[in-house]
């Protein structure tokens, strides 16, 4: 059961004359070793406090017990990139203030661990960057943090922290009763030198005030991690593997203030816009990001093309954010005609049929060149009369409104929530990244795959458990690694529960040893492990408007 808070504005604190007690758990089920290891993890992610907040930037480090040549100071202060944000600048205060602040406290303990870090916001072209010291002090018994904005009075305070000079999160003696053991927030209040008035306005401020709210949310978030570290929580799942967390964050801030705005206002379709725009925008700034570790020169080195690409909106960011490529879906969205010109001739309304569904195969090939097409017939709808009609191999790759998945050798594949598609991307041959999302077998059908393993990628801290998204996730990776991918798997920091990514760019060298005909024969092979993909075609046919013509 949740310990129930105690309002003590009105009690004195063991921290000193100048601190004021806000409020209190006087039945916690921890120790001070355990607080102290929460406390330490919450310093470096303070965005577990406030919504508001991405991310803390370590200026300074030190603790008491490392040798002096192992503390840290970061080699530069200046405020992070944010790519492609000229035009707009972030808000900062005092960001040249990196010297550490201490408040008075009336407590005998010793400081162990001494941090100056820089807040950094979800949105800072509207909430102000700021510096902030944070000390860690105990004793034996009782362990206090500190946190201490580099501001100078209150109407300078960012929305996100409280308008007071310091805040104590305690762990020690309960203001109501000194001889029982606790935990508790204190503030003191700025202009507290000047007189007792500060501290007598702050004791007597509503507990409904944004202040002591705050206050609440700080004590609730201490308790609940701490209990955490006694009972052995571990993180479900661990993010930026694959692309450095401070990358992806800055570039994501640079075009979310970029295109939010104007997309979301403009917004074409019938769903969330909001849900949609900045999910498109976090993996656009994924992508950017890991292909600038990928390539040299992603701009010029490669292409990409977004296979079930939806309402294009990713095509459109990555389009002009630069770089080459096409979006391609069995039907155009209403939002297609709104983007630009130079955007709508690069989103193809065309159904996939992966080439080796059509023709030949690589035996027949080799001792029958001249022959194109494997001869099959299909039984696809005709829209135009309403019934069903037979399709040839031959009209299907002739057909406009078929792509075989025949690509230029530097595309790059995108399937981001592409359904049926998802278990087709890693047997095309492309480098690629795939975000499943609903699961669907080789033919099209929808398909429940059997969970393989307890974890996906334990090893690398990545959990899908047991649950048929996890399941699909192990399969997307299985087929990839029979492929002779070499597998990178990231969760994504995008507003999605569906958020894993399987990306692969190399091939093991054994694959490589391979020759072509050897690995036309390995599709073949895991497409006939996979139970056929007969009903891929009727299927791919039936999201078509109309059928493919020249049949």
């Amino acid at each position: 059961m949740a310990p129930s808070e105690e309002w003590v504005l009105n009690t004195p604190s063991p921290l000193g004359d100048d601190w004021v007690p806000i409020c209190q758990y006087s039945d916690i089920d921890f120790s001070l070793d355990h607080f102290l290891l929460a406390m330490d993890n919450l310093i470096r992610e303070p965005n577990i406090n406030s919504t508001v907040i991405m991310r803390a930037d370590i200026l300074k480090e030190r603790r008491s017990d490392q040798d002096p040549k192992l503390t840290f100071d970061a080699e530069s202060t200046e405020l992070p990139d944010f790519p492609g944000s000229e035009s707009s600048e972030p808000l900062h205060r005092n960001i040249d203030d990196t010297d550490l602040r201490q408040p008075p406290i009336a407590l005998d303990l010793n400081t162990t661990h001494e941090v100056v870090r820089r807040i950094i916001p979800r949105n800072p072209f509207k909430d102000y960057i700021i510096n902030q010291t944070c000390l860690v002090a105990r004793d034996d018994k009782q362990g206090l943090v500190v946190y201490v904005p580099h501001i100078s009075e209150a109407s300078e305070t960012p929305f996100y922290l409280p308008p007071v000079q310091a805040i104590g999160i305690f762990y020690g003696q309960l203001t109501t009763d000194a001889t029982k053991t606790g935990l508790s927030i204190h503030y003191i209040p700025f202009g507290y030198e000047k007189g007792p008035e500060a501290v007598a306005a702050l004791r007597a401020s509503d507990i409904s005030s944004r202040p002591q709210r705050i206050a609440l949310r700080l004590l609730n978030t201490a308790a609940k991690h701490s209990l955490g570290r006694k009972t052995g929580y571990a993180k479900r799942v661990n993010h930026d593997k694959v692309v450095p967390r401070v990358n992806f964050q800055n570039r994501y801030l640079a075009l979310k203030q970029k295109y939010a705005d104007h997309l979301v206002n403009n917004w074409q379709e019938n769903t969330d816009p909001r849900k949609h725009v900045f999910e498109d925008l976090a993996i656009a700034a994924f992508l950017i990001e890991f292909w600038a570790i990928a390539y040299e020169n992603p701009k010029e080195q490669m292409q990409f093309r977004d296979l079930g690409c939806g309402n294009g909106l990713l095509v459109y960011i990555l389009l002009q954010e630069g770089y080459k490529g096409e979006g391609i879906d069995a039907r155009a969205r209403k939002s297609w005609s709104s983007y630009p010109e130079s955007v709508q001739s690069q989103l193809k309304e065309q159904v996939i049929i992966p080439q080796m569904l059509l023709k030949p195969h690589p035996a027949v090939q080799k001792v029958a060149p001249h022959i194109t097409d494997n001869g099959r017939m299909f039984l696809v709808p005709d829209f135009t009369l309403n019934t069903d009609t037979y399709c040839s191999a031959g009209s299907l790759l002739e057909s406009p409104r078929v792509c075989t998945a025949e690509f230029p050798p530097d595309t790059f594949i995108i399937g981001n929530h592409s359904d049926e598609l998802t278990c087709w991307i890693p047997l095309l041959g492309y480098p690629f990244i795939v975000i499943p999302c609903c699961s669907h077998a080789l033919s099209g059908a929808k398909f429940r795959f059997p969970s393989k393993r307890a974890y996906f990628a334990s090893g690398n801290g990545v959990s899908s458990g047991n649950s048929q998204y996890g399941a699909l996730v192990d399969h997307v990776e299985d087929l990839a690694t029979q492929m002779g991918w070499q597998v990178e798997k990231e969760m994504l920091r995008i507003p999605s529960t569906r958020n894993a990514a399987i990306i692969a760019t190399k091939h093991t060298p054994a694959w490589s040893q391979l020759n072509d005909d050897a690995k036309e024969i390995r599709v073949h092979d895991v497409i006939h492990l996979e139970g056929g993909a007969e009903g891929w075609v009727q299927n791919s046919v039936a999201l078509m408007k109309r059928a493919p013509r020249g049949h």
